[in-house]
């Protein structure tokens, strides 16, 4: 990169500054379709890897009741709230917890009262409060078995008594699940923030159609053929603003989606390298575009109608898993559609740089493709 490449990014880079359409268009437009929708749309997609404890009102007032819930409070996954019955019965009434546990004074009888609407929740919940109760019974059970066999005389029932209490438990040995493997379905977050940055990235299009008409209608580009400049290098000066506002869309909008709805980001240098190259291949897409255009207003209308339809195939705006099989081979096809599953799968499915490399590679060879179109069709005058 020569001086005058960077004399002719320096100019370019501060006029696009100046310029608060490119901020409306790049920035504000995709945050603001990425918070509305993944608010609104928050409680369909219901999705995710959500790790948060089920809340559950517990009802126990005598020290029997306690002694209950003390032992219920080791149950994973459950945080268990006291409270009134009737407060307990008015949040399952209201759709606020899927069931509360209200344990007698005797501690005998335990209700399990569960919201009709959330019975696949409830019913582990209450699966959970069984095996716990069942474990507690079997324990009291050979509790008092051991203290009869102490208080007999029969010395073959105790030999049998302690055969019996020495077998070993069968154990059961945790395994964490690779979450690459794993077919989760995204949240709203997790579908519409990289939904919109791969969307709006490719938008830039339609400002490098923008400003390299306006250089070329004003005669500026054929002036700058006129110094000891290659094509390629007054070129690469000109896109160098737009990748640099590309990476500044992506670092935005993930931002918003970290900090507003807490979404979990993945490994950071995978995000990192899938966005190099999705911004790569969104710039190419710009620079052919402009190529292949006679107007302005031709080209502006090219990269709108390609940037949403393309966007639209890639899942951006509607699950892909929601389409037909042969709208997700489309998928495949198009840049979009690698850079959105690349995304998704560092977000949701906890993919490293390995396994995103696939992804990669082919944003950089669809990136490489629409330079060399672009750079072979790309005229510096009317």
């Amino acid at each position: 990169m020569n001086l005058k490449t960077i004399r002719v990014f320096w100019k370019d880079f501060l006029i696009l500054m100046k310029d608060r359409g490119t901020y409306i268009n790049l920035f504000v437009l995709p945050i603001m379709f990425s918070v509305v929708l993944t608010f609104a749309l928050g409680g369909v997609f219901g999705g995710g890897a959500n790790k948060s404890p089920v809340k559950i009102p517990v009802v126990a007032s005598s020290s029997s009741a306690t002694s209950i819930v003390t032992g219920l409070e080791k149950i994973p996954g459950v945080k268990w709230q006291k409270d009134t019955q009737s407060r307990a019965k008015s949040l399952v009434q209201a759709g606020k917890v899927v069931g509360a546990v209200l344990v007698s004074n005797n501690g005998r009888t335990i209700q399990f009262y569960e919201d009709p609407d959330e019975l696949t929740d409830a019913r582990l919940v209450l699966g959970e409060i069984n095996s716990y109760m069942a474990a507690q019974t079997l324990g009291t059970r050979q509790s008092a078995l051991v203290h009869a066999a102490a208080s007999s005389d029969s010395v073959q029932f105790k030999r049998d008594l302690s055969a019996i209490m020495a077998t070993p438990a069968t154990q059961v040995v945790p395994r964490q699940a690779d979450r690459s493997n794993k077919s989760i379905q995204p949240t709203a977050s997790e579908q519409y923030i990289p939904g919109f940055t791969v969307a709006f990235l490719f938008f830039i299009a339609s400002t490098i159609a923008q400003y390299m008409f306006m250089e070329r209608e004003r005669g500026t580009l054929r002036r700058l053929l006129t110094s000891p400049v290659r094509r390629y290098s007054i070129l690469l000066g000109k896109l160098l603003p737009n990748i640099i506002i590309g990476f500044g869309q992506v670092a935005v909008i993930f931002a918003v989606g970290r900090l507003l709805f807490h979404m979990h980001l993945g490994n950071l240098p995978a995000l990192f390298l899938v966005s190099c190259a999705a911004v790569a291949a969104a710039n190419g897409f710009g620079l052919m575009i402009t190529a292949l255009s006679k107007t302005q207003a031709q080209a502006t209308g090219l990269a709108t109608l390609f940037v949403f339809t393309l966007a639209t195939l890639a899942g951006c705006y509607v699950p892909l898993f929601l389409m037909p099989g042969f709208m997700q081979n489309v998928a495949m096809a198009i840049p979009q559609g690698w850079a959105m599953s690349a995304y998704q799968d560092i977000i949701i499915k906890g993919a490293n740089v390995v396994q995103v490399l696939p992804n990669i590679a082919v944003l950089c060879g669809f990136a490489i493709a629409f330079f060399l179109v672009g750079l072979s069709r790309f005229r510096f005058d009317t």
